[in-house]
């Protein structure tokens, strides 16, 4: 049984777990080949299975809180700058 997948048609590839929307078509070799526009690479057609996509509802996401975090990690970074550390286990110290 052969499903038909068409620009627009929501898909997964099942060796990787990638899924995205076929965004062109194209012959090559004799195989058909499917662009996803996740990762605007070209995939087998016939190695692509339906997937339902899922939209998120009903939670709305605070950002600001991760916001904040990424910019104290920032701060923090060039306050401290590269710190460096002692050779403690004596692995490369110099030539032979």
């Amino acid at each position: 049984m052969s499903v038909i997948m068409d620009i627009g048609t929501p898909v997964r590839y099942p060796r990787t777990g990638t899924v995205g929307t076929i965004v062109r078509i194209e012959e090559r070799n004799g195989f058909s080949f499917a662009e996803l526009d996740s990762t605007g690479m070209l995939y087998r057609a016939d190695m692509l299975v339906p997937a339902t996509l899922v939209e998120r509802s009903g939670r709305t996401e605070d950002r600001s809180e991760d916001i904040s975090i990424v910019e104290k990690e920032r701060t923090d970074s060039r306050d401290n700058g590269f710190m460096e550390l002692p050779n403690l286990d004596s692995a490369c110290n110099g030539a032979g």
